[in-house]
């Protein structure tokens, strides 16, 4: 018979660990952060919070701003495509824009190890399979975009 229990931040790390899912505790929030998405081209954070109601399983794309319009005409699409993901835009004036993609299992009753390990991969997945996407229509922010050659200084433009 499996064990229900209302996960909090120490029980999702040992079920991780179980798991030999990777991650890391950040020291600046209180999420756990998973290396492999996060080590992706594209992905600002992938992150896990334990919440009073469950766990919020959360991961932010870097948009090039040119991108903001379609990404925006294709977000009634996408979360249909991935209806497991609430997917949002998230534009401030101060960063870039950022696509984020999140889902919550209700865990306030409890859950067990195999609803928590079914829950993290499947979203794992479709956050792969999101990514993916977004990288094919050309929509994600590449760190070396910004390191763009100055111009030349052999003649002037008119």
């Amino acid at each position: 018979m499996h064990t229900v229990v209302t996960p909090d931040a120490e029980q999702v790390t040992r079920w991780l660990e179980q798991a030999n899912i990777q991650f890391y505790i950040c020291d600046q929030c209180h999420g756990l952060h998973f290396s492999e998405l996060q080590s992706r081209e594209g992905v600002v954070d992938a992150r896990l919070f334990v919440e009073e109601d469950g766990l919020l399983l959360s991961t932010e794309l870097e948009l090039r701003p040119a991108a903001i319009f379609a990404a925006q005409a294709e977000l009634s699409r996408l979360n249909m495509d991935y209806p497991s993901l609430k997917l949002f835009l998230d534009i401030n004036d101060d960063a870039l824009p950022r696509m984020v993609a999140c889902d919550l299992l209700l865990g306030r009753q409890g859950v067990t190890f195999d609803q928590f390990i079914y829950f993290v991969q499947a979203t794992l997945d479709a956050t792969v399979q999101l990514l993916e996407d977004c990288q094919q229509a050309d929509w994600l922010f590449w760190p070396d975009e910004d390191d763009t050659p100055p111009p030349e200084s052999g003649g002037a433009l008119h």
